[in-house]
């Protein structure tokens, strides 16, 4: 087994990085050989497994995909999500807002109305797009009331909004972060973003992937890596058995974790009832290593 990280969306983020990185990973596929390939997240699909199945349409390799959040039937090879008609399958990732509000309404009851931030990064913008379609346009019942979804390019501008919202909303829906940048014009690290947050707002956060909690924010519903692995690792196994890829359905497993960070926890004052601790599926207890 081999394993390329194209690390594109802090370390190379431009279209030239992005290029370069895709070549490099054409290259290991030619020179390894493999019987299937797992391809994790948009620019994973896009610029390989896309990519490399539009140049060798004749090889008919596998690409099994997951932490998908568009529609993938936007690329050629994949003819719709029902029978995909070539060699690339796998799993959408389709970020649990109903639960995730709902998460924060059981908890603080009195609590309305949410504020959404996210950075500008094109996968963040996939996220806002599918947003507003598959939530802000079909649900009518939302638990909280939406503000935003705000798109901030800076650090700066994200600590802005923090500070406005103080007193205009709730909660503070941590959609993305990792792609901020300083006045240098250079990423600022998630921890430094996370860190500052929570030591300059008294509103409770919420993730849209688990991992925002581990990271010191307060609490995160998201879908589950881990269990998403199985799905699509079961998947590549029928394939390497003789299934045709063509024929396997492109699905949302709607496999999710929720995780709560008890640090933070602590620090607003919020008692979380047992039956949530007991079901979560992660407990964190510490904060980023920056204070502030």
């Amino acid at each position: 087994m081999k394993v390329f990280y194209m690390d594109t969306k802090v370390t190379y983020t431009t279209p030239e990085e992005i290029k370069q990185r895709t070549e490099l990973v054409i290259d290991l596929i030619e020179e390894f050989e493999p019987n299937i390939v797992f391809v994790n997240d948009d620019n994973a699909l896009k610029y390989v497994a896309v990519e490399y199945t539009q140049k060798y349409p004749e090889k008919k390799l596998p690409f099994i995909f997951s932490g998908i959040n568009l529609d993938p039937t936007i690329y050629k090879p994949i003819e719709s999500l029902e029978v995909p008609g070539n060699s690339i399958t796998g799993a959408l990732e389709h970020l649990p807002y109903y639960e995730t509000f709902s998460l924060g309404k059981r908890i603080l009851p009195n609590a309305s109305r949410i504020v959404i931030l996210a950075d500008t990064s094109p996968s963040s913008t996939f996220v806002v797009n599918a947003f507003k379609e598959r939530y802000m346009n079909k649900v009518d019942d939302s638990p909280l009331r939406i503000i935003g979804p705000f798109q901030l390019e800076t650090f700066a501008e994200w600590k802005q909004k923090v500070i406005e919202y103080q007193t205009k909303a709730d909660f503070i829906c941590t959609m993305t972060y990792h792609q901020l940048r300083d006045e240098n014009g250079m990423i600022v690290p998630a921890p430094e973003v996370v860190s500052w947050t929570v030591f300059n707002s008294r509103l409770p956060e919420l993730g849209l992937l688990s991992f925002h909690a581990e990271d010191g924010f307060w609490a995160a519903v998201g879908p589950s890596g881990y269990k998403t692995g199985i799905y699509v690792g079961i998947v590549g196994g029928e394939i390497l058995k003789g299934r045709n890829p063509a024929t396997i359905p492109i699905v949302d497993p709607k496999v999710v974790d929720v995780a709560f960070n008890l640090e933070r926890t602590k620090m607003l004052g919020i008692k979380i009832p047992m039956e949530e601790l007991l079901e979560a599926d992660g407990v964190f207890h510490s904060i980023g290593k920056t204070r502030y």
